[in-house]
């Protein structure tokens, strides 16, 4: 695979919850009640991660929240990466925030680039045209860009390869390898126990790891719906892909996403998932550095 350097990526952790979020707004079952009491990492937002403060993962519900309470603006992001259009990962109102009259600087807007798949930009001028926005006004400050599995895409000094997840069907959904410099996340959340075609191709493409990031909407409870994972499902793809040499003792592993029915606090979720996984939790603020 050749020499690889040493110059971190960062990954901040925006959101990790699923769309209901911890505790649901409506919900009163034990964990949300003991989520609202405890505060802390155990509130939860919709899932969306920020890679080196420039590369934005989903656009959902939450965002406007997150970059405040982060401190951050959305001026400085120019390229954001949808996985699918389920709500909690792509909110269309961001698109009428940039109308000319919403802000005194709208001559200066920066275009945002939007990388996804043809399904879900095809969605996004249907709900345009539904609403009766104007289509100029959106292409004067967005650019959709259209992405296949597999294909990988220069993004501004990144590689990102969208990969297929198991979810949102029949919509092409995606989870990502994003590299930069040597470095390389594998963004995982919002998917099933996905085919061994993924790591096949890692493998073949002498990819490596340095932060495997998984789905466990289910926590350590097994149902059988297809299009989220729990902590054992999340496990047997760290070994499908160490298996296959694109993880090593070195890569970081993380779970994210959750739900309520998962049925744990925070430090219920961190103490099951390294005594019996190997794995470690995400909270929303959580920073990592590969």
């Amino acid at each position: 695979m050749g020499k690889r350097s040493h110059k971190d990526m960062k990954i901040l952790y925006m959101g990790t919850a699923a769309e209901e979020r911890i505790p649901g707004m409506f919900c009163n079952c034990e964990l949300c009640r003991k989520s609202l009491q405890l505060g802390g990492k155990n509130i939860r937002t919709r899932a969306q991660a920020l890679i080196d403060d420039t590369l934005l993962v989903d656009f959902g519900c939450d965002t406007y929240e997150h970059f405040i309470r982060q401190g951050k603006t959305l001026w400085d992001i120019q390229n954001v990466l949808l996985t699918h259009s389920h709500p909690d990962h792509l909110t269309l109102e961001v698109f009428s925030s940039r109308y000319h009259w919403m802000s005194a600087e709208t001559t200066k807007y920066p275009t945002i680039r939007i990388f996804t798949s043809a399904g879900v930009i095809e969605k996004i001028w249907r709900v345009v045209e539904a609403r009766g926005l104007e289509k100029e006004m959106i292409e004067k400050f967005w650019e959709f860009i259209p992405m296949e599995y597999f294909q990988p895409v220069e993004i501004d000094g990144y590689t990102v390869t969208p990969l297929p997840a198991r979810h949102a069907v029949p919509e092409q959904a995606f989870i990502f390898l994003i590299e930069k410099d040597g470095k390389s996340i594998f963004y995982g959340n919002d998917t099933g126990t996905f085919g061994t075609e993924v790591e096949e191709w890692l493998a073949n493409n002498g990819k490596h790891i340095d932060l495997l990031s998984l789905d466990c909407t289910k926590g350590d409870v097994e149902t059988p719906y297809y299009g989220h994972m729990s902590m054992s499902q999340g496990r047997a793809i760290a070994d499908r892909f160490k298996e296959k040499g694109v993880i090593d003792q070195n890569t970081k592993l993380y779970y994210t996403h959750f739900a309520h029915g998962c049925k744990m606090t925070h430090d219920e979720l961190e103490k099951t998932a390294k005594e019996k996984y190997g794995f470690n939790i995400t909270y929303d603020g959580f920073c990592l550095e590969v």
